[in-house]
C-alpha cells in the first residue's frame, strides 16, 4: 500500500509540473482543486492505508472553503506462536483491526501574494474510530478452539468526536497546478467512547459503559497536495 500511494503522488506531480508554469499563479475567485492528504508514510505497513480527499474552492481572491474525509484503516494477525506451545498443540492466529474516518470543513484565508502563502483560518470536524481484536487460540490437537474477541478497548484509539477548530498554515506554490501545504490546529473536541463488548470463548459476553470527555488539541496535521482544476 506505501509504494501504491508514493507512485501515485509521483504521477499527480508529474502530471502537474508537465502541464503547468512555474511561476506563481496569484488564486481568483472560482479557483478549485482536489485535495490529496498524506502523513506519515514511513509508518504505513502492507497491511494499513492512510489517507484522503477533498475539494478546496476560493470564494473570492482570498477566502477559500474546502471539505476533505480522511480514512484509515489497519489490519493484522497475531501469531498463536506454535514454537512455544510445541508438538500436540494447534492454533489459530489472533487478529486486530482498525478503521477511522474523518470527515472536515474549513475555510481558510490567504494573504495571495507569492509562492509561500501564510494562511489561517477555522472549522469544524467530526471523526469515528473503531477497533476490534480476537485473541490468538491454542488448544490440545482434536479440540475445538475458540478465542476472546474484545470490540472497541476502551484503553484503544475507538471514539467518537465532534471538533471545532483554528488553523493556521503555509501553502507552498509548486507551480500553477500543484500547491503544498501544512498546517497547525488548535481544536476544543467532546469525545464519546462506544462501549467496549467482550465475549468469553465460552459466548459470554460483557459490556462495559464507555464514557465521555473534552480536550483541547494543538499539533501539526496531514499534509495537503492540491491540484487545480481551472488553471
Amino acid at each position: 500500500m506505501k509504494k501504491t500511494i508514493i507512485i501515485a503522488l509521483s504521477l499527480l506531480l508529474l502530471v502537474g509540473s508537465a502541464f503547468g508554469q512555474s511561476k506563481f499563479v496569484p488564486h481568483k475567485k472560482g479557483d478549485a482543486a482536489m485535495l490529496f492528504s498524506f502523513s506519515g508514510l514511513a509508518n504505513l505497513g502492507a497491511n494499513s492505508y492512510g489517507g484522503g480527499f477533498g475539494y478546496k474552492k476560493f470564494m473570492n481572491d482570498k477566502m477559500a472553503i474546502r471539505g476533505l474525509i480522511d480514512l484509515y484503516n489497519y489490519s493484522g494477525t497475531i501469531s498463536w506462536n506454535p514454537e512455544f506451545w510445541g508438538e500436540g498443540y494447534v492454533g489459530d492466529d489472533g487478529k486486530s483491526t482498525e478503521f477511522e474516518v474523518d470527515l472536515g470543513v474549513a475555510a481558510e484565508i490567504h494573504r495571495n501574494t507569492g509562492k509561500v502563502d501564510p494562511y489561517y483560518g477555522g472549522g469544524v470536524g467530526f471523526t469515528i474510530n473503531r477497533t476490534k481484536y480476537v485473541d490468538p487460540a491454542v488448544g490440545i490437537q482434536g479440540t475445538a478452539l475458540a478465542a476472546k474477541e474484545t470490540k472497541n478497548d476502551l484503553d484503544g484509539d475507538a471514539r467518537t468526536v465532534f471538533s471545532a477548530f483554528g488553523l493556521l498554515g503555509l501553502e507552498y506554490t509548486v507551480n500553477s497546478l500543484i500547491t503544498l501545504a501544512a498546517e497547525y490546529r488548535l481544536g476544543f473536541n467532546f469525545v464519546g467512547q462506544p462501549d467496549m463488548k467482550e465475549t468469553e470463548p465460552s459466548g459470554t459476553e460483557t459490556s462495559y459503559s464507555g464514557s465521555k470527555y473534552t480536550f483541547i488539541s494543538l499539533g501539526a496535521q496531514a499534509l495537503t497536495l492540491a491540484v487545480y482544476l481551472n488553471r
